[in-house]
């Protein structure tokens, strides 16, 4: 293990700011979480206005702590944090968060020399500064979290992320579709432990399986392609890269203080490394699912099934523009299903319209298990298109049959994605909801769209088999 290991052990975690103000940040999303989550080592707020915050000691400062303090999160004005850092270095601190704000990012020159001093005393007192301008560490092994409705269960993702809001979305989304994490680390302005140090550290991290990242800069182009390199050749290394354009690179200056880069330049170091960049949070959560969830299918031929012709349409074009095929049905298997699906209102070739949800299913499905075209299954649903209304029989019904439908995949035995077309009606999301928690209770992939799921899975495929060495 590489020195940063110590860093997701503290002893005792200090909280510089916390107050028992409603709005108090450092109080939301630190101290409470620590508490929820059952952080078993000593927790002390710091606040020299307070003698207890949420029914804990308070002490005016770090100095005034009894026993060790391990690590400190700052939470308070940027002119304070500077004695603030010598109180740390005094007391034998180990880390220093900076939660606080308004240092390079800014693009004011004297806040990032103070940024750049508060560093240099660090590595002279022995600490290691994360920070500043970010949200820390969700470490839900040893009960840390920087936002109290996150899992308080561990997985093995690893997340860094130079923004603070996109370790929050990716987090918060993947988990809604069983994605659980080892470790994420927000780093914000890094100006001490950087992207290099976390992927160097996670590359060789026992917990932890599929690394992802959002980066929006680097200060050491050449270190950071020798560790994505190694990272990538041990584990799935998933990048959001952003800052590429003009614009962003304004942006990510603005937002992190960051040396954004050639986006060309970052597009072929990703790709040269091993790693998959994708654009967005979205693509990098489909993406978790697909490497946390789907077994992988032996070639890239699916069959699709589900509910509505206009859909079926569109799920072809999606799943080929995502990378996948479909094989046309043969004409003996087409008067086999003809057996169990209605000849009115169906459409039996590939995508599979059966017309109604009330036929047996079971058939169906075990007839294409049978087929040697058969890679994958992609059972689309389109729950808009249902009749039901709120505590009705039929709304009743559709969930028994979605969850009896979902069994009957399951025991195919074949790769199964799970995809749903637009929902919109109050009605339909709650239906929704019902069945992403199916999949995630049975570890089946859940997906937002038939082509989000067909690029994804499409991807997977692709990198399983350029780390197997084939073509």
């Amino acid at each position: 293990m590489t020195s940063l290991e110590y860093i997701f052990h503290p002893r005792s975690i200090a909280l510089v700011g916390a107050s028992d103000n409603a709005f108090n940040p450092a109080t939301i999303m630190f101290l409470e979480p620590l508490k929820k989550f059952g952080y078993t080592g000593d927790i002390f707020p710091v606040n020299p206005n307070a003698s207890t915050v949420s029914g804990l000691t308070a002490y005016p400062t770090v100095r005034d702590i009894p026993g060790p303090v391990d690590h400190v999160i700052c939470a308070i004005p940027a002119s304070s944090t500077r004695q603030l850092l010598e109180d740390c270095i005094a007391k034998g601190v180990k880390v220093f968060h900076m939660y606080t704000s308004g240092f390079s990012e800014i693009g004011v020159h004297d806040m990032g020399r103070l940024q750049d001093e508060l560093v240099q005393i660090a590595r002279k007192g022995g600490i290691r500064i994360i920070g500043p301008n970010c949200m820390g560490l969700y470490y839900p092994k040893l009960g840390i979290s920087f936002c109290p409705t996150f899992p308080e269960e561990s997985g093995s993702v690893g997340l860094i992320a130079q923004s603070g809001s996109y370790s929050l979305l990716v987090t918060i989304g993947a988990a809604s579709r069983g994605v659980r994490f080892s470790k994420v680390v927000s780093y914000g302005n890094a100006s001490d432990i950087n992207e290099c140090d976390l992927l160097e550290y996670l590359a060789d991290d026992p917990e932890t399986d599929i690394i992802a990242g959002y980066i929006e800069g680097t200060s050491d182009g050449h270190r950071l392609k020798k560790v994505l390199a190694e990272a990538a050749g041990k584990k799935p290394v998933i990048l959001v890269k952003k800052g590429g354009t003009a614009a962003g690179t304004r942006g990510a200056s603005s937002h992190t203080g960051a040396l954004a880069g050639d986006d060309k330049v970052w597009d072929a170091l990703i790709r040269q490394s091993g790693a998959i960049r994708v654009p967005d949070l979205e693509q990098m959560i489909d993406l978790l699912v697909t490497f946390q969830f789907m077994p992988l299918p032996q070639g890239k031929d699916a069959v699709v099934i589900g509910i509505g012709g206009g859909p079926s349409v569109r799920a072809a074009d999606d799943c080929e523009r995502g990378g996948l095929k479909l094989p046309p049905i043969p004409e003996d298997m087409v008067a086999e299903l003809r057996r169990y699906a209605p000849t009115a209102g169906s459409m039996l070739r590939n995508p599979v319209d059966v017309g109604k949800m009330h036929i047996d299913w079971d058939p169906v499905i075990k007839t294409f298990t049978d087929w040697g075209q058969t890679d994958m299954f992609i059972w689309q649903i389109a729950p808009d298109i249902e009749p039901f209304e709120e505590n009705s029989f039929i709304r009743q019904f559709c969930i028994d049959q979605r969850a009896r439908f979902l069994q009957e995949f399951i025991k195919s035995g074949k790769p199964l994605a799970v995809a749903v077309h637009t929902a919109e009606s109050r009605f339909a999301l709650s239906i929704l909801d019902i069945t992403r928690n199916e999949c995630v209770k049975h570890k089946v992939p859940f997906y937002t769209s038939v082509y989000s799921a067909a690029r994804a899975i499409s991807q997977f495929i692709d990198w399983n088999r350029r780390h197997s060495g084939l073509p």
